[in-house]
Order: structure tokens, then C-alpha cells, then sequence
């Protein structure tokens, strides 16, 4: 109906009847309405009575602000500029990326400039249309962090479609303002197809985080390309292929019967009829305790799967320390690039003990713990890299 929009009965009664609407925020829907309600009234019963009347904008905002979708936690992810570009010049670009999310996205931005960090913060919202109609726009903040790293300067941000555009958008910037391409560098192993490099990339990451030890990996996935035609495949056992034969046996060397049936000639040998029925698995996620090691693992591994994603925890090699849970993956599998991580969380130590469930790690050790991961990645690449020119 054009611009004009309002919230349907059902969606207000689905909207009241959320288990994370609490009693005190449903009595705060009410009294904007000056009806007071009892604690032992029944929630349904509310939500029915309120759905019944007449709802303006101002309602929808509020009970979107009330149930509305969470803004989770994501994975970070970093792209380091190489090309030689001034402070002043990338402060010029990023300002210039502030301009166009206010006036081209709609959206809220900050620039703030502290010694050789710069950093964009953006207020957007993010529509997800699978959710119920009062939880599909989520309220999210993206900070891109861009600081100096030796000659180069290391943008940092959320893994998400806005820190794309926000790096695409930036990039192009940069070009106009020194008019040179921009060169950047991030971990990938798109140029390398290999599966066994591809799945030791994440085993030596792990174990290339400084002074930090692996005590179990929890969980990993894999991936098996689809790069070869089903008339290439290994049509074996050991494949993972089921082969299905079927065989017709009509008598004796197609002799006639005693009865001289003319339907004998059937009976000729016929040629074995096969039928192949191809099983491809192209995806599998194991978790437990020492899933690196596990036997289902490496069979996996020895029929072109690769990892893609892995969960672990760690811990300093100093008694007494946290066991940290990190989690790495990339995010496009197939091309092995879009590296993400995450600090899943921390297990305190207290009384000679670790506790059983984690706690987010605090923002000075979460960043600490960050650094470690990306240099442990970029030591690995380089590594792999090395060993491949050698």
C-alpha cells in the first residue's frame, strides 16, 4: 500500500506472547495505554486484548524495540593494504566512506581518529524476512578498525556483507585519492586446490599461537569439492560410491526348451546390466573429545575432504592459566578464502580447578588473544608459501 504500513493483529499477539517479553516490559505496553494489568493475569490473555485495539507507529517501534532480533556476535576478520598510502589521505577516504553510508545508505556514522588508529563505526539494520514480523529487522554495529602495521596499515572488522561493502567502497576511495591501485594482502589459499594443504593450514594454525598450548579440538567441518564430472568418479567402496549390479540369467547358453518355446531366443546371454548409484557427501561436522585425531577424521581426509572450520581450546604454558576457546574457519569453502575468527570464550581457574561452562573473555584479553590468532595465521600462510617456492 505505498509507504503506508501497520502491524497486523497476529503479529502484535505473536509479538506479546515472546518468552523474552518480560512481565515488567508487559506492563510498561499497557501503561502506555493507562490500563493496569495483574501479575497473575495470563500472558495469552493479554496479548489478545492489546492485539484487539487500535495500533499506531508508535507501538510498533516500541514492541520492536522490546522483542525485536538481537544483534549477535560475529567472527573478525582483517584485510592489510600494502600500497603506501599517507594517513592523511586515508583519513580523506574513510571520511569520504562515512559521506556515502549517511547519504547513499541511510545509515549512522562516525569517523574518530586517534594517533595511527582510525576507526568507522556504523549503526545499521539488517532485515531478515525468515524471522516473525517484529524480529526481522535487527538493530547491528559494525567498527572497522584500521591501524599502522610496519609499512602497511591493517583494516579490521566484522565477517559480514557490510564490511565488504565498507572495504570495497574504501579501497575505490583510496584509489581516487592517491590515483594507484590499491594492493592488499589477506589469508587465503585460493590459488592453492591442494586438500592436504588446504586441511594442514588449520592443524598448524592451532599450534602456531604464541606462547599458547592446544589442549583439545572440539569440533571441526569439512568440505569435499565439487570439482570433477560424475563420469570421473572412483566407483568403489573406498570412494564412498555404492555400486549396484544387476544380473539376468535366463538358462543354460540360450538353448531352445525342451518344448521348443519360441520365446528361447530370450534367453540368449544378455549383457550385465549395472546401474551406479553415486553417494557424494559433501559436507560432515564431527565434534567431541580429540576429533583432530580421530580415526572417522582421517578417513574423511583420505577421500579429498578438507577442514574448513575448527574449534579448539588452548591455554599459556604457564600453570594455573585460563583454557581459551578460539573457533577459525573460511567462510567460503570452495575457494578457501574469507578467513574469520573468533575468542568463543574463556574457562576461568579457580581453586585448582577450570570452571565447566566459559565467560566472554574481557575486551583488553579478548583483543590480545585476537592478535595471536592473526599472527599465527599469517606465520602458517607464510609457511606454506615458503615450503612451495623451496
Amino acid at each position: 500500500m505505498g509507504s503506508l504500513y501497520f502491524a497486523s493483529d497476529k503479529a502484535i499477539f505473536d509479538a506479546l506472547t515472546q518468552r523474552s517479553l518480560t512481565s515488567a516490559e508487559l506492563r510498561k505496553v499497557f501503561l502506555s495505554r493507562g490500563i493496569v494489568i495483574s501479575n497473575e493475569s495470563d500472558k495469552k490473555f493479554l496479548a489478545n486484548r492489546f492485539s484487539a485495539l487500535f495500533h499506531d507507529y508508535y507501538d510498533y517501534r516500541n514492541l520492536s524495540l522490546l522483542v525485536g532480533g538481537r544483534d549477535s556476535r560475529e567472527k573478525t576478520t582483517n584485510v592489510v593494504v600494502t600500497s603506501a598510502v599517507p594517513k592523511e589521505k586515508l583519513a580523506d577516504a574513510l571520511n569520504s566512506v562515512k559521506e556515502w553510508l549517511i547519504d547513499d545508505q541511510h545509515e549512522q556514522a562516525e569517523v574518530a581518529i586517534h594517533g595511527d588508529q582510525l576507526k568507522l563505526t556504523v549503526k545499521y539494520q539488517k532485515l531478515d524476512l525468515s524471522q516473525a514480523e517484529f524480529r526481522q529487522v535487527v538493530e547491528k554495529t559494525a567498527e572497522v578498525i584500521i591501524e599502522k602495521q610496519g609499512n602497511d596499515w591493517k583494516i579490521t572488522g566484522p565477517m559480514n556483507d557490510k564490511f565488504k561493502d565498507i572495504s570495497d567502497q574504501l579501497f575505490s576511495q583510496i584509489e581516487i585519492a592517491t590515483d594507484q591501485d590499491v594492493a592488499t594482502r589477506t589469508i587465503s589459499l585460493e590459488a592453492i586446490s591442494d586438500a592436504g594443504i588446504r586441511t594442514n593450514f588449520l592443524r598448524s594454525l592451532i599450534r602456531n599461537l604464541k606462547d599458547m598450548e592446544v589442549v583439545d579440538v572440539v569440533d571441526v567441518s569439512t568440505f569435499n569439492p565439487k570439482d570433477r564430472d560424475d563420469d570421473d568418479l572412483d566407483l568403489s567402496d573406498e570412494a564412498l560410491v555404492i555400486e549396484d549390479s544387476i544380473e539376468v540369467d535366463f538358462g543354460d547358453d540360450g538353448e531352445e526348451g525342451e518344448d521348443g518355446d519360441p520365446t528361447a531366443e530370450l534367453a540368449k546371454p544378455q549383457p550385465e546390466a549395472r546401474s551406479h548409484k553415486i553417494i557424494r557427501i559433501d559436507k560432515a561436522s564431527l565434534k567431541g573429545k580429540g576429533v583432530l585425531e580421530s580415526k572417522q577424521l582421517m578417513e574423511l581426509e583420505g577421500h579429498g575432504f578438507y577442514l574448513w572450520k575448527i574449534r579448539w581450546t588452548a591455554r599459556e604454558k604457564l600453570a594455573g592459566s585460563e583454557i581459551v576457546q578460539f573457533e577459525a574457519q573460511f567462510g567460503n569453502q570452495a575457494k578457501y578464502c574469507d578467513f574469520s575468527y573468533i575468542v568463543k570464550g574463556v574457562y576461568n581457574y579457580h581453586n585448582g580447578k577450570h570452571a565447566k561452562n566459559p565467560v566472554r573473555a574481557e575486551p583488553v584479553f579478548e583483543q590480545k588473544l585476537k592478535i595471536r590468532v592473526e599472527e599465527a595465521a599469517q606465520k602458517t600462510l607464510d609457511d606454506i608459501e615458503r615450503s612451495l617456492t623451496t
